[in-house]
């Protein structure tokens, strides 16, 4: 067990197969990063963020529109910016911490569990632990443990400010593939184990996992972030300390071993400026630092490295290296090396911890520290930030003469709100993975840049906890855009912080409404179009500004971009038959108005269209219903702005003047015969796939009985052909 280098976004994201649909759960959230970066590569999209933005967001939207994206996050520390449509779920009823990560392909889902948020650190910058699964729907044990991260997202649901649209069609699309498939059989050993705080805590999900006559060995904790508190208002009850001895209550017995792993934030990379040269024997019971260079498969490579100097004599140095294996070299070596500037004394690290907290846990146990410098080199030499932000918990046992090793991967810190209360009880939203390893696994094994330190060689000091701050967007529940109506709704929430006055919204640089203190109900503002460059709510207060998200009610009425709303026939049909491209049509409307337009379909049809123009143009939509891979997909095609429901509404409501009611008739009848001859290929969105088929159905026949000619021997021929003898029409 190690952490890997590769990103996670090659490891999760990247696939040759289509996404059917993702969610994503993050304590903090950076919507630029996850919209130009993760996006990018979930939904294999190809326009650049920045060289051109417009095609870009298009383009992201149309892939939103089939691709359903949920996202939770905390409400109170995330980032604005969100520009793109998918979901963004908003947690503030309790600290929202898990890093949960849920891929939908057809034939695969991929998870990623760990401590990484939705931001560039948390992806690509910091020392993040993620567990990585690949899951097969038809395996049972797999099918098992996507059940249970689906009922994660349930209860994160829950508790988020409004329900969302995406989440549903994800989960759908899960179930529509696990349902048939059986859950394990028998008493299997626990491989891994999705556990999270809506069902117990942390605490009691380890419990329940040891073995009975489980004796715990050895603690490893790995941790960034530690409780703010100290001894003067915290005891066995509170805090890390409380933490630690719910662990060995676990199992009671002789108090174990602890080995800690916490971040070195002041590591250096290179001597501090100071003239003379250091004297090795007064660096006796320090940390040094080590920088040289070798040749690794013919390319010349700049290390740093770090150890301790645990004795100087007339010709030798005992070290400690950062492994915690014991070294010994030639003193005139290193008096070399000093003298060459390659090594150098470390002033003692300064580490952000609870320090009479953790005096008292090494009153009581032995404690070995570990040290994960932030500062790091890269392979050419250059001065990299690596910070730890990694969370790993690990309780090595004995067990009926076996020693195993239970690893907790996630999001929980040590602390009391994330180990040992559940959501019910108070405590944070958290998630993680319980793993069951062979023999001892230790810290420095699975995160070999440690550095192993002694209590004493370092300085303690506590960060202040930030305060918390008013948020008056709190008082907005939801905010929903209605695209086939173009309006925006924003719902007052019930309850928010108390000092509301006068405050106003906008969006983008236009006022849309103002007052004084909150509301109650729904307000509804009309004429609203989302644009590409936001999909937030600006709320101004008392001098500050909020961004609340803004939810799409239905993504299938969402245009690609303004310039393709309120279509008309012909611009449908040449859509639908393939004759004119949606990129084109918009930038022929952009650049050239409905005159410009005219003239181009001109081209295409003439003066005006046929049947034939018809015709094909449900050809084309069969082929594209045939091609849809999934449900949101094949939905947009049906009933969206450019689908076959809202050319057969344009069709049918034709002055008739132009077109007669007969040829209106026949249109509908050969639309209805496409769709009925459809056979779908097989898949497990099939089911779903057929009812939208049969509502559209049903539509037509209820349009095509009121606009049945009357009378006129050649009728019954045309409705015994299309299959309408059931249809009773005015004769």
């Amino acid at each position: 067990m190690m952490i890997e280098s590769r990103r996670l976004i090659e490891q999760v994201l990247v696939s040759e197969q289509p996404c059917l649909g993702a969610v994503f759960c993050s304590y903090t959230f950076d919507p630029s990063y996850f919209e130009d970066r993760i996006l990018r590569a979930l939904l294999r999209l190809q326009g650049d963020p920045e060289e051109e933005a417009v095609r870009y967001h298009e383009e992201a939207r149309a892939a939103l529109r089939e691709t359903p994206v949920a996202c939770f996050v905390d409400a109170r520390v995330r980032r604005g910016g969100r520009r793109l449509p998918y979901d963004l779920q908003l947690i503030r009823e309790r600290t929202f911490h898990p890093k949960v990560i849920l891929v939908l392909y057809d034939g695969e889902a991929r998870v990623a569990v760990g401590s990484g948020n939705a931001t560039r650190p948390g992806h690509e910058q910091n020392a993040e632990l993620f567990f990585t699964r690949t899951l097969r729907y038809d395996v049972p044990a797999d099918a098992a443990f996507l059940r249970t991260v689906d009922r994660f997202l349930r209860s994160c649901a829950a508790l988020a400010t409004h329900p969302g649209t995406q989440l549903t069609l994800v989960r759908s699309a899960l179930a529509a593939r696990i349902s048939d498939t059986p859950f394990p059989s028998g008493h299997a050993p626990m491989d891994a184990l999705f556990v999270d705080t809506f069902s117990a805590s942390m605490l009691e999900h380890l419990k329940e996992a040891l073995p009975e006559d489980a004796r715990v060995t050895r603690v490893g904790i790995l941790s960034p972030f530690f409780e703010q508190d100290d001894l003067d208002i915290a005891n066995e009850t509170t805090g890390l300390a409380s933490v630690l001895s719910e662990l060995l209550a676990l199992r009671p017995g002789s108090p174990p071993p602890l080995e800690l792993g916490v971040p070195w934030e002041d590591a250096p990379i290179a001597p501090p400026y100071r003239g003379g040269t250091p004297v090795l024997a007064e660096g006796e019971g320090r940390l040094w630092a080590s920088r040289y260079r070798e040749s690794v498969d013919g390319e010349d490579i700049e290390r740093l490295e770090y150890f301790g100097v645990n004795r100087v004599t007339a010709k030798r140095v005992e070290i400690q290296l950062g492994s915690g294996r014991p070294g010994r070299h030639e003193r005139e070596a290193f008096e070399h090396e000093i003298a060459d500037g390659r090594m150098w004394p470390v002033e003692p690290p300064t580490i952000h911890a609870p320090k009479r907290i953790l005096e008292r846990i090494v009153s009581d146990h032995e404690v070995q520290l570990w040290l994960h410098p932030t500062a790091t080199l890269t392979p050419a030499g250059r001065a990299s930030r690596r910070p730890l932000h990694a969370k790993l918990f690990l309780l090595t046992v004995t067990s009926a003469g076996r020693t195993l090793t239970y690893a907790l991967v996630g999001s929980a810190n040590a602390s009391a709100a994330a180990l040992s209360s559940g959501v019910e009880q108070g405590g944070n939203v958290e998630a993680g993975v319980l793993l069951c390893l062979d023999g001892e696994v230790r810290l420095s094994e699975v995160l070999p840049s440690l550095v192993c330190a002694s209590f004493e060689s370092v300085r303690f000091e506590e960060r202040e906890a930030p305060g918390a701050d008013v948020d008056f967007s709190a008082w907005l529940e939801d905010v929903v855009h209605d695209a086939a109506d173009r309006t925006l709704t924003v719902t007052w929430s019930q309850q928010g912080p108390e000092g509301l006055e006068a405050w106003s919204w906008w969006y983008l640089d236009r006022e849309l409404a103002k007052g004084v203190g909150p509301g109650s109900g729904p307000v509804v503002l009309s004429d609203f179009d989302l644009a590409a460059a936001g999909a937030e709510l600006e709320f101004r207060a008392a001098g500050r500004s909020w961004l609340v998200p803004i939810r799409v009610a239905d993504l299938a009425m969402l245009p690609t971009s303004a310039h393709l709303a309120g279509l008309g026939v012909r611009e449908l049909l040449a859509l639908l038959a393939r004759r004119v491209g949606a990129e084109r049509l918009s930038t022929l409307r952009e650049q050239r108005g409905v005159a410009g337009v005219d003239s181009v379909l001109d081209s295409v049809f003439g003066e005006g269209f046929g049947p034939t123009d018809v015709f094909k143009a449900w050809w084309g939509l069969k082929e594209e219903l045939l091609a849809a891979s999934t449900v949101s997909a094949f939905r947009y095609r049906l009933l969206g702005p450019m689908g076959a429901r809202t050319l057969w509404e344009r069709l049918r409501d034709l002055p008739r003047d132009s077109v007669s009611d007969d040829e209106i008739w026949v249109y509908g009848c050969e639309l209805l015969r496409e769709l009925e001859q459809l056979v779908l290929p097989e898949s497990a969105d099939l089911e779903a796939k057929q009812a939208l088929l049969a509502e559209l159905r049903t539509l037509l026949r209820a349009d095509l009985t009121r606009l049945r000619p009357r009378g006129a021997g050649w009728l019954d021929g045309v409705v015994r052909f299309y299959g309408l003898e059931g249809t009773h029409g005015k004769t």
